[in-house]
């Protein structure tokens, strides 16, 4: 009887602890919810992945779709990812893997017109990226423009170099293909002429780390801290 209650306690006990774990993971699954037109909102799942064609670099892997598509259409060739090359802002978005440095991809019928129009999308009014984007480096940004290369940074909750940030804010939702949800496509580019967008941030007057405030749908919630402006990056090899 003593037997048969200690084998009963000590099942409760494993159900208890179980349970606790599950609990204790459930922050780090994945949930996305479209929160605009081209525009999704991720938390959790977050982790540094190999960028498909790309050998040697990295992303969070809740970026694929956005990669995947955006190297399809505009024919983009990645020259850096996830990265914490001193060529890079370490409070910047390279070292949480949200960033990306893009040059055309001419092997493919790449070329810098079709990286402006990617740039215009991105930031149709200099100093105001849309969502997703948090920060746009090109033209009349130092270390940045047509010829040496574009900087993408996908907006994000706050977070420290090296790890994942909590929620990431993408143009497609990550599954949303195998969910019957959002396809690859759509948008609309922002220009199609050879003088790109302009990119860059004035630093603000307050404290902090300065910067402006994207142009964002209603429902786009800032809640990290002010874009970090990069001088530096990698460019056509």
């Amino acid at each position: 009887m003593t037997l048969r209650r200690t084998q009963t306690l000590l099942v409760c006990l494993l159900a208890v602890v179980a349970v606790g774990a599950l609990v204790a993971a459930a922050p780090g699954a994945m949930r996305s919810k479209k929160i605009g037109n081209n525009l999704c909102r991720t938390t959790g799942g977050g982790k540094f992945v190999r960028i498909p064609g790309f050998p040697g670099e990295r992303i969070d892997r809740r970026l694929l779709p956005d990669v995947k598509y955006l190297v399809k259409r505009y024919k983009l060739f990645i020259t850096d990812g996830y990265s914490n090359d001193p060529v890079h802002a370490s409070n910047g978005e390279h070292p949480l893997g949200l960033a990306l440095d893009i040059v055309p991809d001419k092997a493919n019928g790449g070329s810098w017109k079709l990286v402006s129009r990617l740039a215009k999308r991105a930031e149709p009014v200099q100093n105001q990226p849309v969502a997703p984007w948090r920060w746009v480096g090109y033209n009349g940004d130092a270390g940045h423009g047509r010829g040496n290369h574009l900087h993408l940074s996908w907006n994000h909750s706050d977070a420290r170099a090296g790890h994942p940030a909590k929620t990431v804010y993408t143009m497609r939702c990550p599954g949303a293909a195998t969910r019957g949800g959002q396809k690859d496509g759509g948008g609309r580019d922002g220009g199609a002429g050879d003088s790109g967008g302009g990119g860059g941030l004035s630093p603000g007057s307050g404290g902090g780390g300065g910067g402006i405030q994207p142009r964002l749908e209603t429902a786009f919630p800032r809640d990290a801290a002010d874009p970090v402006v990069e001088t530096g990056g990698v460019d056509a090899p």
